[in-house]
Formats: structure tokens, C-alpha cells, sequence
């Protein structure tokens, strides 16, 4: 059975009042930039070399004390990435002091370091659940993608050791150019696993490891992005509900082709949509609170200097301030498109530019849906 991650509604209910409330509830804590793979679309791994030039990691007191400040803010959920979290020396002893306060604890995690001698102190403070990144369905795609061509048999072997610990995990599924040919593999094996899991085929450029890279990643064209887009909802959903969802669209009218251009309805666009500085934050590896982990941070946010209240205080009124493209406000394809304040900067390097690689993509989506439903038609005619 293939698992759709589904949010609670007593943590959506949270996340609501804590908006409003402008409380930090949801924090995230990107505790190195460093990994043992070089993803070709990575939008944060650097090397030792050019991490010790910028600065010095973090330590496990400087983490644990955050921690601590943030508690006393409202911090309830925590989410600790990287890079790779576990290649931290001290990630054992950040884990367990962040346990001990009660966090709702994820960590997010390529799983290829997690061995038996892992999973034993994992289970003395187990988090809530492990994302783990699944880069393709063998070894070849992973030394591919990733240059690391033991890859694949090593998360395999964390999946199933984290499920016998009993540990949840969540598959994360990125979609490019060097590993779609595993994408139906990767569905395959989630569901043969019952493990619950998320794909996109967007993949944001990487300007916080190169601030050059507007608009630009190792990963599909627009159009390609688009119905790898619906190719994973067909996935994920399977032939008939796609189908069902296919026809509602249609009816909605959400399937149309609005043209090229969006109407300006207003001269001031959007503010942001999501919860990023409204009620969750992301600490960068060198210390930067920002809104959003995918937004490039700023030299007035280090959170170690400023202590948590005002560097919370600075990263809510940069998130009020952001205003995205006119333009967007007034498109039929805003739900479809979600782009989202990241997308806009990376896309444009500023707010306010309309994010043509995914305004592109969603123009596009209509027509992969059509496209995918011709593939349906036609094989059943071959069956």
C-alpha cells in the first residue's frame, strides 16, 4: 500500500493559532552544510574546505542553548537537516539534549550513515519520524546522482532498520534528469515497503551555494518538470482515481488554458501564503534565522549575536514585508502554480519578477495531464 502524507488536524489547528499569534512554534536547525553525496541539485552542500573559509561549524552548546531560548518562545516542533545531519560527530549528544526538552523531533537524512551502531542510540531518544531522501531504486542511479554508488543498499538498509526500531520514516523523492528512469522503481518500492511518500519534480536553483545561480539547477525543462509533475500524481493516486481527479479538474474548469497573460488586478501582489515567519523559522548552519531555509540569508539575522527574540522579531517583519508578483495575484493557475516567495527569489533574484520557470511549468500542467491521460487511453487499447 503506497501512503499520500496527510497533515493532522490538531497540528494544522497549531499552526493556525500560532500564526496569528506570530509564535515560533515550528522551527528548523540546518546543523551543517556538510554531506557524504554531491546531489547534483543540491541548493546547500559545500565542501570542509569552503565551510572552514565562511566559518566554523556550530557546536553541539551553541545548538542546545537555541534550543533552549526558542522553548521559552514557543518552539514545539523541530526539524534537524543539513547537509547531513549525521555526519556530526556530535549529532548523539545535540539529539539527546533536544529529546530531553520535549521536542516533536523530525530529522531529515539522506540514511546512508545510519548502521546498526546508529539505530542503537537512536532508539534510546527516538525523533517522531526520519525523512529520508530516496535518490533512485539502484545503486547505478545513486553513483549517478549522487556519486555514491553504494548508495541505494545503504538506505535500504536504513529504511529496515529504522522500521524493526520502530521509527517512522517518510520517503522524499527529488525527480531529475538522472534518476527518472527509477521513478516508477522508487513508487514501487515505497509501496511494496507501506512507507509514505512525497516527490516533486521542482527543484529550487541553488543560490544559497552559489548566489549566481538565478534561475538555474541541474533539472528538467519547464515542460518536462510539468508532467513529471502528473506523472506523479498518477503514481501516487493511481489510474482510476487519477483519472476521477482528471474529469473534476475538467469540470472545475482548472484545466483551461488561460493564455499568456495574467490579468493585473492589483498593484501590490500577495503577501506570503505559507507559515514561513508567521510561525515557523529555519536557522541556517552559520547561525542565520530566516523565514525560509531556501531564501538566501542575511548578514543582519545571525541569531547567535541578536539572541532569539529580536532575530525571531527581524525574520517576521522581513516575511510581512514580502510581497510577491502583481502579476500572480490575478492568474486562474495561482493554486496550481503555489509559488511561493523562495520560488519567486531564486527564479528572479528579487520578489516582484513573475518566476518564469514556474509559471511555465504551471501553463504546462494541463496539457501533461492531457498527455498522460492519451498514455492511459492507448495502453488499455494495447491490453
Amino acid at each position: 500500500m503506497l501512503m499520500i502524507p496527510v497533515e493532522p488536524p490538531i497540528t494544522e489547528y497549531f499552526h493556525k493559532k500560532a500564526a496569528r499569534l506570530h509564535i515560533p512554534l515550528n522551527g528548523t536547525f540546518e546543523l551543517t552544510p556538510l554531506c557524504n553525496m554531491d546531489c547534483k541539485m543540491c541548493y546547500i552542500h559545500i565542501d570542509r574546505e569552503k565551510q572552514e573559509a565562511i566559518r566554523p561549524l556550530r557546536t553541539a552548546a551553541e545548538w542546545i542553548s537555541l534550543a533552549e531560548e526558542a522553548k521559552k518562545h514557543g518552539m514545539l516542533y523541530l526539524l534537524l537537516t543539513g547537509g547531513e545531519p549525521f555526519l556530526r560527530a556530535d549529532f548523539k549528544e545535540i539529539l539527546a539534549a533536544l529529546h530531553k526538552m520535549g521536542f516533536i523531533i523530525s530529522i531529515n537524512s539522506n540514511g546512508t550513515l545510519i548502521d546498526e551502531s546508529v539505530i542503537r542510540w537512536l532508539k534510546e531518544t527516538p525523533p517522531v519520524r526520519i525523512n529520508m531522501t530516496l535518490y533512485g531504486a539502484s545503486d547505478e542511479t545513486y553513483g549517478r546522482l549522487c556519486g555514491n554508488p553504494k548508495g541505494f543498499t545503504q538506505a535500504v538498509r536504513a529504511i529496515h532498520l529504522l522500521k524493526e526500531a520502530g521509527i517512522s520514516v517518510k520517503i522524499n523523492c527529488s525527480i531529475t534528469p538522472y534518476n527518472v528512469g527509477d521513478l516508477e522503481g522508487i513508487f514501487d518500492f515505497c509501496r511494496k515497503e507501506g512507507l509514505i511518500i512525497q516527490a516533486t519534480s521542482y527543484m529550487f536553483p541553488p543560490m544559497r551555494r552559489d548566489p549566481g545561480k538565478i534561475g538555474w539547477n541541474n533539472r528538467f525543462s519547464p515542460e518536462e518538470a510539468a508532467y513529471y509533475s502528473a506523472k506523479v500524481e498518477l503514481l501516487l493516486n493511481g489510474k482510476q482515481e487519477f483519472l476521477r481527479r482528471l474529469k473534476e479538474k475538467e469540470l472545475d474548469g482548472l484545466l483551461a488554458d488561460p493564455g499568456e497573460d495574467c490579468p493585473i488586478i492589483d498593484e501590490e501582489g500577495e503577501g506570503i501564503r505559507c507559515r514561513a515567519g508567521k510561525c515557523s523559522f529555519w536557522v541556517t548552519w552559520d547561525g542565520k534565522l530566516m523565514p525560509c531555509g531556501m531564501l538566501p540569508p542575511r548578514e543582519d539575522a545571525d541569531v547567535f549575536s541578536l539572541g532569539f527574540e529580536e532575530a525571531w522579531k527581524r525574520a517576521s517583519e522581513l516575511a510581512a514585508s514580502i510581497r510577491l508578483p502583481a502579476r500572480c495575484k490575478g492568474c486562474s493557475l495561482k493554486n496550481q502554480c503555489k509559488a511561493c516567495a523562495a520560488m519567486v527569489y531564486t527564479e528572479s533574484g528579487n520578489y516582484h519578477q513573475v518566476p518564469e520557470y514556474r509559471c511555465r511549468m504551471a501553463h504546462e500542467y494541463p496539457a501533461a495531464c492531457k498527455h498522460l491521460e492519451a498514455e492511459l487511453s492507448d495502453s488499455r487499447k494495447e491490453g
